[in-house]
């Protein structure tokens, strides 16, 4: 197998925004949450604002809008209240807050977004476990204060790369003074635990300076380390570039795995890596049965039968359009989503299960569908190709599974997603 044809797509969620569409007819919020189990839920805040839009990027932010963030403010606070009025048994087991990137909101906003989450959506954020994405340009020393207030349990930060002509070829363009400064003091504060990213695969990377950004970012013992392998989007500069030299991605997965597994991490899934003596938070939410709440534009929902968000776009002018319509919106229907089927539904709890986590309960599974797992076709596939194997109840990805993530996930998308998929038209 082409090792290149191995980075099909990170599927840490399903379906995919491009399988969403207008829905037929709007539906009310209290119809969509009827049925659900609104007592083991995951709440989650989208902000859309970026200070950089990396050359990588394909989510759903702008970079340095000049002005709206008041407004969006007030949206955000209308759809969390619209949530605590309509649906007041929602209770929530965990959250994150993401983006974009959260900080790059100043001080007051930043203060006023945590309050929607936690007074007004009514997270419990000192007492439930959460995570809070950040960068190294808009981190600062008042926001940690904020962030240790609130009782956030982890910070994840981007560091991509620990050499600057790295991170310039990725049109993320970051001084090292910066970063230095940033992880300092994340590392050094009363939040409980941290995360820093790397990505592999970039253009003139090599193995030592692969190795170096592994040896900088282990000096700080942060709690987790993932490592990205680098996507493009198509028809982008970065793209081109990329594509005139050899694709190292899997020999510098390998390099950064062995490295981590030797210096006191163990492996929780492709990306993740977790130190030995920081056991996984355990509580009721799992991500393979149970719904989540979004707020914000650009914020997914799910429930069992019906995923749905805001519109999706990948360019300025149309992530632009979303935000500032979402400014105007009315949050007590959903439009815009897709439907989930029993196929979907299987689908979704192996993806979630393997992809997102790297185990999959054999009892949960024939607890949720009535059947045993090992009756379907595809699973018995990925033990015929020595990717998956079984321990004691609990299915779980093989090393050579877990290096191949990538494209299982996309392996085990139904045709009819595949297709909605493919005729999506991104703007």
């Amino acid at each position: 197998m082409n090792q290149s044809n191995i980075y099909q797509q990170y599927a840490y969620s399903y379906p995919h925004k491009h399988a969403y569409r207008k829905l037929a007819q709007p539906i009310n919020l209290q119809e969509v949450w009827k049925n659900e189990d609104n007592a083991n839920l995951f709440a989650y805040m989208h902000i859309p604002f970026c200070s950089v839009r990396c050359g990588f990027c394909n989510l759903f932010t702008i970079s340095n809008p000049k002005d709206g963030t008041d407004r969006f403010l007030e949206a955000l606070n209308k759809e969390a209240l619209t949530y605590r009025d309509l649906l007041p048994d929602l209770q929530f087991e965990e959250y994150a807050i993401g983006g974009g990137t959260p900080t790059f909101l100043d001080e007051k906003a930043f203060e006023s977004m945590l309050s929607i989450f936690a007074e007004n959506l009514k997270v419990n954020t000192k007492d439930k476990y959460g995570s809070i994405e950040a960068s190294p340009n808009t981190i600062n020393a008042e926001k940690i204060a904020l962030i240790e207030t609130f009782g956030i349990d982890r910070i994840s930060m981007g560091v991509q790369s620990w050499i600057e002509e790295e991170t310039k070829l990725l049109g993320r363009p970051q001084q090292l003074s910066k970063v230095k400064f940033a992880v300092e003091n994340i590392a050094k504060s009363k939040v409980p635990e941290f995360n820093l990213d790397l990505i592999y695969g970039i253009h003139q990377q090599t193995e030592q300076t692969w190795i170096y950004s592994l040896e900088r970012t282990l000096n700080y013992r942060p709690t987790e380390i993932y490592l990205y392998p680098l996507y493009t989007r198509p028809l982008t500069g970065l793209e081109k570039m990329q594509n005139q030299g050899d694709d190292i991605r899997l020999k510098l997965y390998r390099i950064g795995r062995d490295f981590l597994l030797e210096n006191g991490y163990h492996q929780v899934s492709m990306r993740c890596f977790r130190r030995t003596d920081k056991p996984l938070h355990k509580n009721n939410y799992k991500s393979s049965i149970h719904g989540m709440v979004g707020i914000g534009s650009g914020a997914r929902s799910y429930t069992k039968n019906l995923h749905y968000s805001t519109n999706y776009a990948v360019s300025r002018k149309a992530t632009k359009e979303i935000i500032h319509a979402y400014g105007e919106a009315s949050f007590e229907q959903v439009r815009y989503g897709i439907f989930l089927d029993l196929e979907e539904r299987v689908r979704r709890f192996i993806i979630k299960s393997l992809i997102d986590g790297g185990s999959l309960d054999m009892q949960l599974f024939e607890t949720e569908f009535n059947f045993n797992v090992i009756e379907l076709d595809i699973i018995n596939q990925l033990f015929e190709q020595n990717w998956i194997m079984e321990n004691g109840g609990i299915i779980q990805l093989t090393n050579e599974g877990m290096e191949k993530e990538d494209l299982i996930g996309p392996m085990l998308f139904t045709p009819k997603v595949k297709e909605l998929m493919k005729k999506f038209q991104l703007n």
